[in-house]
């Protein structure tokens, strides 16, 4: 049996819906599809880089266009058709040829280059495959008839020159053995004319010029051979499919190029979104923001800043722009349901996290529904750089004797009373001398929160906070931070409200029933009406 806790409350590290206890990033298909919808434009963008980036290489490199022939290359059946083929091909590969082969074209391109253009291919021991590219497939084509006709030529010329030089040796041969005949033919005639005491010496002499005659004739045999084997090998070298263009390949360059860019950059946009999805702190969804500021988040809106008046003819924009307005008089309802709640008081802070610009249009749009209904209302900005919205709404909200959006004189986390705020219009001049300002009616306060300066000097306006955070734009740690900041200044933390909330945020953010904390408990217990603490600054 497990011990009770000492304290009687409960075990919070044994509670998985502690607030306190961390969330585990858990990588769903929900999460990546969210993900991936919130960021769509990224992965669109990166698309399209892929694309053009595609077309650019394609149009720095133009797909080569190609054509194809086949030839047919015998060689003396005494030769070894692997030695016969490789000579073949070196042939192809010949400075001498290139540069015989570009000048007949009259390329203006490197005998070294025009080679690289050109591929061959072995297809057993008598067929040879060759490809070329060109710019396009007319000039694939011309290109590829001269190779062929000029290599038939180089080729018969070089095979020729090796048989010449054979034949030329044998013919030398032959000469020399015809001039020793002739001297043995005249030495016949010689011992002929001697008589009979000469017969040894003529039969063998008769015997000499024999043999002498059985070898010409053998070699005039090797050279018809020789000059008739080249002459056939020559001969039945031929090509034997013409050049002819190669259809699509230029096409399925251009399609695999491109689609292969448009792999990549989508790949490389939905890698990078989900990469900094996984890898983020930022808070997005409701129960992440409950359970950060330890608070209910009971309204949640869209984007609330209204649209430029100068787009508003548009239809689609218009339309843009009125669900802006809903979701700000949404925003503004629940402010004003909290300002007017009885027993709560007068005043109440609305403080940002990192979202005062956009929050003061829904702070406005408050002040402004209060107003037309008859109330007395103050609006105090103490954001740090102060807020357009309201500057530009101080003509509304009040009489021209009494303004009713004040500001600090100097630092907002240093103003402590009335006698620090001026009318926001004074502020801005500097010169004229403003009036006392006077907190009367219901007070609205406007505020950004700071982890660097804390909460405790809005201790001095009001005891209530709502708190509004931006989905996306703020950390965990950051909004756990403020949330107990305000409570250590005292004050009493309402509810939260989450801007730019998500489609697909199906969460509730409640906290868990029954679940408070000590500071809110005495707040409500000590101090039912706190708005007379303020009456007397």
């Amino acid at each position: 049996m497990n011990a009770a806790p000492w304290n009687g409350l409960p075990d919070i590290d044994d509670d998985p819906t502690a607030f306190d206890r961390p969330r585990p990033t858990l990588v769903s298909l929900h999460f990546i599809r969210t993900a991936l919808r919130r960021r769509l434009w990224v992965c669109v963008l990166c698309t399209v880089l892929g694309l053009g980036a595609a077309w650019s290489f394609l149009l720095a490199f133009p797909p080569a266009h190609a054509a194809k022939a086949s030839l047919v290359l015998t060689y003396d059946p005494q030769v070894e058709p692997t030695r016969a083929m490789a000579t073949n091909v070196s042939l192809l590969e010949t400075r001498t040829f290139a540069t015989r082969t570009v000048a007949n074209l009259g390329l203006p391109v490197a005998p070294e280059d025009f080679l690289k253009s050109l591929t061959i291919e072995q297809e057993g021991s008598e067929l040879l495959l060759l490809t070329l590219t060109a710019p396009d497939d007319a000039e694939a084509v011309r290109r590829l008839n001269a190779i062929t006709s000029i290599y038939l030529q180089f080729r018969a010329e070089q095979l020729s020159l090796q048989s010449n030089v054979v034949v030329d040796g044998l013919n030398e041969r032959i000469t020399k053995l015809q001039a020793d005949v002739e001297d043995l033919s005249a030495k016949i005639e010689q011992l002929s004319k001697a008589g009979s005491g000469s017969t040894s010496k003529l039969s063998d002499a008769i015997s000499q010029r024999g043999s002498l005659l059985s070898r010409i004739e053998a070699l005039q045999q090797q050279v018809e051979d020789a000059t008739l084997r080249n002459s056939a090998v020559v001969a039945s070298s031929r090509v034997l499919d013409p050049p002819a263009a190669e259809p699509g390949r230029a096409n399925r360059t251009v399609v695999l190029g491109l689609a292969s860019g448009l792999i990549a950059g989508t790949a490389l946009g939905c890698g990078t979104v989900l990469f900094f999805a996984i890898t983020s702190d930022r808070l997005r969804r409701r129960s992440d923001v409950a359970s950060a500021l330890r608070v209910d988040v009971p309204i949640s809106v869209t984007r609330i800043t209204p649209l430029p008046k100068m787009w508003l003819w548009i239809p689609p924009v218009k339309a843009i722009d009125r669900r802006r307005t809903d979701e700000r008089q949404r925003l503004a309802h629940a402010i004003e349901d909290e300002l007017l709640r009885p027993q709560r008081g007068s005043r109440l802070a609305v403080a940002g996290l990192d979202n005062t610009d956009e929050l003061g249009f829904a702070v406005a749009e408050a002040a402004r529904s209060l107003a037309a209904r008859g109330s007395v209302i103050t609006v105090i900005d103490l954001t740090s750089r102060g807020s357009k919205d309201l500057r530009a709404a101080s003509s509304l909200l009040g009489s021209s004797e009494m303004p009713s959006v004040l500001r600090p004189r100097g630092l907002p986390a240093l103003a402590h009373g009335a006698a620090d705020l001026v009318p926001v219009g004074y502020w801005d001049d500097g010169k004229t001398t403003p009036p006392p300002a006077q907190l009367n009616g219901v007070v609205l306060i406007l505020a950004d929160l700071d982890p660097a300066v804390g909460a405790d000097h809005l201790t001095a306006w009001t005891d209530r906070v709502m708190v509004a955070v931006t989905a996306g734009r703020s950390s965990v740690e950051k909004a756990r931070t403020v949330g107990d900041q305000v409570r250590a200044a005292g004050l009493d933390l309402r509810f939260a409200a989450l801007l730019g909330t998500e489609r697909s945020d199906d969460s509730s953010g409640m906290t868990s029933p029954g679940r408070s904390t000590p500071i809110q408990r005495r707040t409500e217990q000590e101090d039912p009406e706190p708005a007379g603490r303020f009456e007397a600054r």
